[in-house]
């Protein structure tokens, strides 16, 4: 499969205080590999088969069950991104004019090429992290998920914390899209300097006076959008582009389902042995710097607004009363006008083990409220940590009652409407 997200920049944030060793998962408590997913998948492989259809859905002469699937997952077309480096199930058929294709939602992750004879699918399981599928490409067969755990040797090693995850690379490559040794970017997620990130994939929509490593088969410059012209047929794919806007939002969720992966399973084992999970307060505390941008790259100027995508990103968005989600984009110096994760309102993080959820919500209530800025986290303002704490104790149903009294809210400058 093809969601590659490597080890990270700061030892302290970056490789989750150096757990990145691959856990036990197929061994007590989680037994990934014989327990039954409860994710997006699974729902839609029960609904297909109780359907009198079953699984007949409409095949595309050009693109076969992909539209199909992308509108019974509610997974956005605009959310299209282009990766044309060989770094996937399918790698004989990728090429800077064949590129693979992927599409996203919070939860769920679908990967196209044109002409392969499958289609690649990832789901976020709350209990067990990254699950991996095929569908068959095969218009005399039904829609089916297959369950493929091969994928695990690279989506459940070091470069996806050492759980079921997501990987997303950035390196050269030949003119035909083979990786070049020794190139890699070690790093991306939302920390990674944008210089590093995005080789081999295409990039549309960036600002001309960014500086990426994207559009760049072989020894090219790179040219932006028409480098892309020059190699590739829009018309094989749904959308026409590979807009930065998604290509951001990706870098930033699929580290993050990694973290919550990562410490739901550390969780589990950690209660099971001792009966406590006192011993993770470092990694709770790199995810707290995860989840609060705590070291985002800034951006270099801003991001013209992206219609489609954002309209997609933007629906069933949890609003407070003054309208603020934390979904809501910045797009001038960083992604989020609010920089605390969506995925805090995620089933993910919501079936967190009890003891887990309740210490990270501790501690997020401190760096929030306190009226000074705890140590780590000097990049959140009086006025940023006011507002978050403002959204998510209107929009987050799990709170303790410690985070529901106005008497204990910090004196700090007013917020503002958006």
């Amino acid at each position: 499969m093809g969601w590659l997200s490597a080890p990270l920049l700061h030892a302290a944030t970056g490789d989750f205080q150096g757990s990145t060793h691959r856990l036990e998962y197929d061994s007590e408590p989680v037994l990934y590999s014989k327990s039954i997913p409860q994710d997006a998948i699974s729902r839609l492989q029960k609904r297909l088969k109780d359907d009198p259809a079953k699984g007949w859905l409409p095949f595309d002469p050009k693109f076969g069950y992909l539209p199909a699937l992308l509108e019974r997952l509610q997974v956005p077309v605009s959310s299209q991104m282009l990766v044309f480096s060989k770094t996937s199930l399918q790698r004989q058929q990728i090429r800077p004019d064949n590129a693979r294709a992927l599409f996203f939602s919070d939860d769920v992750y679908i990967g196209f090429i044109p002409g392969a004879s499958v289609l690649e699918v990832a789901a976020v399981d709350p209990q067990l992290g990254a699950v991996f599928y095929t569908v068959n490409q095969d218009k005399d067969e039904p829609v089916r998920f297959r369950r493929d755990t091969d994928c695990l040797s690279c989506h459940g090693a070091a470069r996806s914390m050492g759980v079921p995850g997501f990987v997303v690379r950035s390196l050269s490559t030949e003119p035909n899209g083979e990786p070049v040794s020794g190139t890699e970017t070690d790093n991306v997620t939302h920390f990674t300097p944008l210089a590093e990130r995005w080789g081999g994939w295409y990039v549309t929509g960036a600002p001309a006076d960014w500086t990426h490593r994207g559009n760049r088969p072989g020894e090219e410059s790179g040219e932006g959008d028409a480098s892309i012209r020059k190699h590739l047929e829009w018309s094989k794919y749904p959308a026409q582009s590979s807009h930065v806007l998604p290509l951001l939002v990706h870098d930033h969720q699929t580290h993050m389902h990694n973290y919550l992966t990562r410490l739901s399973m550390e969780g589990r084992e950690s209660f099971a042995m001792y009966g406590h999970v006192r011993y993770l307060r470092h990694q709770i505390d790199a995810l707290l710097r995860y989840l609060l941008f705590a070291e985002e790259a800034s951006l270099p100027s801003p991001i013209p607004p992206e219609p489609a995508f954002m309209e997609a990103f933007l629906k069933g968005a949890r609003r407070d009363r003054k309208g603020r989600s934390l979904r809501d984009f910045d797009l001038q110096t960083r992604l989020f006008k609010y920089p605390c994760s969506f995925l805090i309102e995620s089933e993910a993080f919501e079936k967190l083990p009890p003891p887990v959820r309740e210490q990270i919500l501790a501690k997020l209530w401190d760096i929030l409220s306190s009226p000074e800025p705890t140590p780590g986290f000097a990049s959140l303002t009086p006025e940023s940590r006011r507002e978050i704490l403002e959204i998510l104790r209107e929009t987050l149903p799990f709170l303790p009652d410690s985070w529901k009294s106005d008497a204990k809210l910090p004196d700090s400058a007013p917020s503002s409407n958006p």
